[in-house]
């Protein structure tokens, strides 16, 4: 049996000591991109592999109970009007700026869990892209995700920075950007929804809503479809909402072979949403899909592949050319058709060129990326245009039945 790296066997001891669980079966190797989960022998289904206590989940309530032990109490109303990111960032961040020669605050219980994390330089989300990288990505909806976010992040961390340098001047000169970024990337790449913590669980999300990390349950890479169910268990008699000693578990209902890696399974994600918020992307992913929306129109239509939901934009469209939206033929189709084929094919002229293999400046785990995403957009797109054509086709031919032969002039 290999070697477990010493940030993962870190781990493992402090998540038991506080009342986690990790499957004895299960070890830890380094790979390129942070830990894998292996199987040291045959895992049964239907088994717990992990357990992470509500005492150690990073949420609002920790963040807040450590930052105004840190800044003060006074500091409390003004600490509640931040967003859930920027408390939970600060928060870990909190843990970088405490000089290693001093006695880490009791208040920040995470150290050995970030220990565990990827190292930042292997951080791979587009905000960790070089110019190049982000400007290989033009005339996606990544490039402008991606800017839109950085300035969001940068005035969050901005506000925060300012608020601490008013308290500890000295502590706000480490609370870097860059700090900010790799805390708020690995909230990204391994949040949980917040609904989790409640008696009620649910993956659903709604408007309250936020992510939050529960160490050691998410070290587990993601695998499509995988068969997990993430559960919530309480103490025996217990009534509180939020019981500390509650925990949330991964259960695997499949057979993991020794040597093969035990997966969790994130949920059906698109290569947008996998690239943007994890650093990585799936080959040919099923999920993909493109918004589109009309100019004025409040509705947004999400389309998969093989043009999965493209009946809605169509009979938008149709309502809108039409004259009187009762009587819709040939002619609106036709029109609608015709409108909706450009549409698809600026869209399609809009995606970039795949970039020369010898282009040095973009490293080999981004070009996959990028290969992934626009063989998705590309195969989405191209299904589109084949189901307008195959609407255009029927107007002409509902046209021949009524007796109209339509002519159309080469451009």
């Amino acid at each position: 049996m290999s070697i477990e790296p010493s940030t993962s066997a870190d781990l493992k001891r402090w998540l038991t000591a506080h009342g986690g669980f990790f499957h004895p079966l299960v070890s830890f190797t380094e790979g390129k991109f942070g830990l894998s989960a292996i199987a040291q022998d045959t895992i049964n289904t239907d088994t717990t592999i992990v357990s992470c206590p509500f005492s150690l989940v990073i949420d609002i309530e920790r963040a807040l109970h450590a930052l105004t032990a840190l800044l003060g109490e006074s500091t409390l109303i003004d600490l509640q009007s931040w967003l859930e990111r920027q408390l939970i960032c600060t928060y870990i961040c909190f843990h970088w700026i405490i000089p290693d020669s001093s006695p880490i605050p009791d208040v920040l219980r995470h150290i050995t869990y970030l220990k565990s994390l990827p190292p930042p330089d292997t951080l791979l989300t587009p905000l960790q892209f070089t110019p190049s990288e982000l400007e290989a990505f033009r005339g996606t909806n990544i490039y402008g995700a991606t800017q839109d976010r950085q300035e969001s992040w940068k005035a969050e961390w901005d506000q925060c920075r300012t608020f601490i340098h008013a308290i500890n001047f000295e502590w706000a000169d480490k609370y870097t950007w860059d700090k900010y970024l790799i805390a708020s990337t690995y909230l990204s790449t391994r949040a949980f929804p917040s609904t989790l913590l409640s008696r009620a669980p649910t993956l659903l999300t709604n408007s309250s809503t936020y992510p939050i990390m529960f160490p050691g349950v998410d070290i587990l890479n993601h695998s499509r479809g995988q068969p997990v169910s993430w559960c919530t268990s309480y103490p025996e008699a217990s009534m509180e909402e939020k019981d500390d000693f509650a925990t949330v578990s991964i259960i695997s209902h499949t057979t993991t072979l020794p040597g093969e890696e035990v997966f969790n399974n994130y949920g059906l994600k698109a290569n947008d949403e996998l690239i943007l918020g994890y650093g990585f992307s799936l080959p040919q992913n099923p999920d993909d899909k493109i918004t589109l929306q009309l100019g004025g129109s409040p509705n947004k239509w999400v389309i998969g592949r093989h043009a999965s939901g493209a009946e809605g934009l169509w009979n938008e469209v149709r309502q809108l050319v039409a004259e009187d939206p009762e009587e819709v033929g040939y002619e609106e189709d036709l029109e609608a058709a015709q409108v909706l084929l450009e549409m698809v094919q600026k869209k399609y002229d809009l995606l970039p060129q795949f970039p020369h293999e010898e282009d040095a400046a973009i490293r080999p785990a981004v070009r996959i990326m990028l290969e992934h995403y626009l063989e998705g957009q590309r195969d989405v797109l191209t299904s589109l245009k084949s189901y307008f054509e195959a609407k255009e086709a029927a107007a002409i031919e509902a046209a021949r039945k009524e007796g109209v032969e339509l002519v159309f002039e080469d451009e």
